[in-house]
C-alpha cells in the first residue's frame, strides 16, 4: 500500500511510500526517517491521521486503519522518550472521566502544555500557576458550554435523585446535550441544510399589467393583494359576498372574490378567478386551484413552471424577485407571513407605532401627488371616468395619454379591463 507523509508545518516536505499493510508503527518511523529529509529521529517522531494521534507503535497500519494512499502527520515530539504521547493520553483520559481536579493538578505538573495553552487562554494559565481551582473552572466553563452543562449535572447529582425539579433539569441538560450532538452531525455530514432557498415567483399579467408572481403548491387557492387589484384596474369586480378570513400562518381578511380574470403568461391567456386581501405583502400568489385547473407541473430540475402541455416559464431568479422575497430582504411584513414569530409587547408596539407612521406619510404623499396631478385636467372629467368604477389614477394617467379628452379616456380603460373573451361552443 502506499502512504503519503507530510511534515507538519511544512508543505513542501510531502513523500509517499510504498510499504506493507502489516508493517507496525514503530517500523514506519523508522522508514520515514531513512526515506525522507525531515530531519526527526524515529524515537522523536509523532505520527496523526486525521487529526488523531497514533500512540501505539506496536500496531500495524491495517490495525489503524489506514487505507492506499491516506495521509498522515509527521512532527517532532515536544517531549522526549514518549513523554508527550504519555501525556496526551493521561490528557484525553482525565477529560473522558471528566474529572476537572484532575485535569488542574496535571497541568499544574505540565510546564510544556502550560505555554501552549498560554497563546489562546493566558488567564486559564494563571489561574493554573496561582492555583486556584474555581477560576480555573470558571474559565473552563466560559470556554466550553459542554463544561458548563458537565458542572451543572455534577452538581445536581449531589442532590435528591428522587426530587422531581432535579430529574427534570437533568433531563433537560441531557436532551440540550442530544440536540447539540444533532446539530454538528448536521454541520458535518449534511451542511446544506442550513441554507436557505430562493422562493419559487414567476412573471404574469394580469389585465395587462406587469405582476410577478408567487408559486405556491401549498395554497388552496389563488390570491390577491387589495393594493395590486387596484393597481391592475379590477377592483370594481370584487364580489364583496365572498368576504371572510384566510387561515393559515396567521390570518388575513379576505374584501371578495373575483370570479374571473385575465392571467397572461408567456403570451398565452388563461382564466382564473381571484381571492382579494386586505392587507397582503405579495401582490398575487398562483394558488392550487389554479396550478390543478391548468395542470401545471413545477419542474425544480429544469427551474421552470409548466402549464399543460404547451407552455413554460422560468422561475425568477433572485434578482428579479420582489424586494420582500429576497433572502437579503428583512422587512417585517415578509418576517410576520414566512413565520409565525411570538413577539414581546413593546416590539409589537414599536411596529404599530411604525406602520401608523408609514401609512400616516403614505397618505400624506398620495394626497399631495393626486393634488398637484389633478390641477392638470378638469376635475368633471375626473369623476366622470371614477364613477365608472376607476381609480382617481387610472383617470388621471389615462386623461394624460388622451391629451384630456375624457370620453376616449373612458373608452380606453373599459377595453382594457375586459375580461377573458367567450369560448367558442
Amino acid at each position: 500500500m502506499h502512504i503519503t507523509v507530510a511534515k507538519f508545518g511544512g508543505s513542501e516536505n510531502v513523500l509517499t511510500i510504498d510499504i506493507a499493510s502489516d508493517l507496525s508503527l514503530k517500523d514506519l518511523k523508522a522508514v520515514i526517517e531513512a526515506e525522507s529529509d525531515f530531519g526527526i529521529k524515529a524515537d522523536e517522531m509523532s505520527l496523526f491521521y486525521e487529526g488523531k494521534f497514533l500512540e501505539d507503535d506496536s500496531k500495524t497500519l491495517a490495525q489503524c486503519k489506514l487505507n492506499d494512499y491516506d495521509l498522515i502527520t509527521c512532527q517532532r515530539s515536544t517531549l522526549r522518550n514518549g513523554a508527550m504521547p504519555e501525556a496526551t493520553t493521561t490528557l484525553r483520559r482525565n477529560m473522558d472521566a471528566r474529572d476537572p481536579r484532575q485535569l488542574f493538578e496535571m497541568l499544574r505538573s505540565n510546564s510544556e502544555m502550560l505555554q501552549q495553552i498560554r497563546r489562546n487562554s493566558p488567564q486559564l494559565v494563571d489561574a493554573i500557576q496561582r492555583g486556584d481551582f474555581n477560576k480555573f473552572m470558571e474559565q473552563i466553563a466560559a470556554q466550553s458550554p459542554e463544561m458548563q452543562q458537565r458542572m451543572e449535572l455534577d452538581r445536581l447529582a449531589s442532590l435528591d435523585p428522587f426530587d422531581p425539579e432535579v430529574q427534570r433539569r437533568i433531563h433537560d441538560i441531557i436532551n440540550m446535550q442530544n440536540v447539540q450532538e444533532n446539530m454538528e452531525h448536521a454541520v458535518e455530514h449534511a451542511p446544506e441544510v442550513f441554507g436557505h432557498v430562493v422562493m419559487l415567483y414567476i412573471n404574469c399579467k394580469v389585465n395587462g399589467h406587469v405582476v410577478k408572481a408567487f408559486v405556491d403548491s401549498g395554497a388552496q387557492m389563488t390570491i390577491m393583494s387589495k393594493a395590486c387589484a387596484e393597481r391592475c384596474g379590477i377592483m370594481r369586480l370584487v364580489d364583496r359576498r365572498f368576504s371572510g378570513i384566510a387561515k393559515g400562518v396567521g390570518t388575513q381578511k379576505i374584501l371578495g372574490r373575483i370570479h374571473l380574470a385575465q392571467l397572461e403568461i408567456e403570451k398565452n391567456y388563461f382564466a382564473t378567478s381571484l381571492s382579494v386581501l386586505e392587507d397582503q405583502p405579495m401582490d398575487m400568489l398562483l394558488g392550487l386551484d389554479m396550478l390543478r385547473r391548468h395542470q401545471c407541473v413545477l419542474d425544480l430540475h429544469k427551474n421552470i413552471l409548466r402549464i399543460g402541455n404547451v407552455v413554460e416559464t422560468s422561475f425568477l431568479p433572485e434578482s428579479e424577485l420582489p424586494t420582500h422575497a429576497r433572502l437579503s430582504g428583512n422587512t417585517p411584513d415578509v418576517d410576520d407571513y414566512e413565520f409565525d414569530r411570538p413577539e414581546s409587547p413593546v416590539q409589537s408596539t414599536k411596529r404599530i407605532r411604525s406602520d401608523s407612521h408609514h401609512e400616516s406619510r403614505l397618505e400624506q404623499s398620495t394626497t399631495t401627488t393626486s393634488t398637484s396631478t389633478s390641477s392638470s385636467f378638469p376635475e368633471d372629467s375626473i369623476k366622470h371616468i371614477t364613477k365608472s368604477g376607476f381609480t382617481r389614477e387610472q383617470a388621471i394617467e389615462e386623461l394624460r395619454l388622451s391629451n384630456g379628452d375624457a370620453t376616449k379616456a373612458l373608452v380606453s380603460l373599459m377595453t382594457k379591463s375586459l375580461s377573458v373573451p367567450k369560448r367558442k361552443r
